[in-house]
């Protein structure tokens, strides 16, 4: 990658992905739980949030807007949802350190002398790269330790056993098995409201009972009544593994049945669906093949629950939803 000094922010952007791109290829996927990196330079930024007496700044939200390359047109779209993902972040390195849970210093440093190598390797000077970003060496050693940080605790708290006891909950999902289905389908409007969703569920609903009493074959009803082109071909949705191709509201739903099974009317974002399963075909992968994975999701499902009691506890304010953004320092004055 050659990043182009002339032209700043292209030089931002570019510099911004490079770092994103040495954090994903060095480190294991546990490790890209924090994808959100924090300005930190600017105190003068506007604050967005104060959660528990730390200040969210239009800076941190500038930075995560880059580091996800979100277009200018786009961003107020994002804005809200991405304000509370910081406000999940600082809680949870606030978490960190209550626990005193830190990552190995020596994995930090090394992590770090990637980054450098990696930056230099462009022709650039690390440190003042790293100050284009609003970064020191210290601040992004410390982006840099955040997900090693969540590692630790999750190795504390994920044991093996109850990796052993979610491959047999789920192993469907995990050993390669594949499912062959069929479903219906009623699209909604693009600016659907409830009642739209509501009536089609309700459509469906008829729709399976007929099925189910043998008035009608999931096929027939298919051609008659799904909207989606599959339906002249009796809905047939192929074979798929829990993780692919097929949206995972779908699969979710299709990795719980088993063959004959017509499922309740459910929502995706294509529209609202009764789906049956014709057969499962078994895979053959073993839990010492899946580990990795089980960890990851059982890490992320740890994380998730950890936030929202994190949050139930939490004094979290939004200045800019009851009044314009305050600065940080006329936080510190108030």
């Amino acid at each position: 990658m050659n990043c182009n000094l002339k032209t700043n922010r292209s030089l931002t952007n570019c510099l911004t992905v490079t770092i994103l791109a040495f954090l994903v290829v060095v480190g294991p996927i546990e490790d890209f739980l924090f994808p959100d990196s924090e300005v930190h330079a600017d105190e003068t930024a506007p604050t967005l949030a104060v959660v528990n007496g730390t200040d969210i700044t239009e800076s941190d939200l500038e930075f995560l807007y880059l580091s996800r390359d979100v277009r200018q047109e786009l961003r107020p779209v994002v804005r809200d949802r991405y304000i509370e993902e910081l406000i999940d972040r600082n809680l949870l390195k606030e978490f960190l350190r209550s626990r005193k849970i830190s990552a190995p210093k020596s994995i930090v440093d090394e992590r770090v002398a990637r980054a450098e190598k990696l930056i230099t390797q462009e022709g650039l000077p690390f440190d003042e790269t790293l100050k284009t970003l609003g970064y020191t060496r210290v601040t992004f050693q410390e982006e840099v330790a955040l997900p090693l940080a969540w590692l630790e605790h999750a190795r504390l708290v994920i044991t093996d056993k109850s990796i052993a006891e979610y491959w047999d909950r789920h192993r469907a999902e995990f050993d390669g098995s594949e499912v062959r289905a069929a479903h219906i389908v009623k699209r909604l409007p693009g600016d659907a409201k409830s009642p739209d969703a509501s009536a089609a569920k309700q459509e469906l609903a008829v729709i399976r009972e007929s099925i189910l009493t043998g008035k009608a074959t999931f096929s027939d009803a298919a051609r008659e009544h799904s909207d989606s082109p599959s339906g002249k071909d009796g809905g047939n949705l192929g074979q798929f593994a829990y993780r692919g191709r097929m949206p995972h509201d779908l699969t979710k739903v299709a990795f719980q049945l088993k063959p004959g099974d017509v499922s309740q009317p459910f929502e995706t974002p294509f529209g609202v669906h009764i789906l049956a399963v014709i057969e499962i075909v078994p895979g053959d992968l073993s839990l010492e093949d899946a580990r990795r994975e089980i960890f990851h999701e059982l890490s992320t499902k740890l994380q998730a629950g950890l936030i929202t009691e994190l949050r139930g506890k939490a004094n979290i304010t939004r200045p800019e939803q009851s009044d314009k953004p305050i600065s940080s320092s006329d936080a510190e004055n108030k």
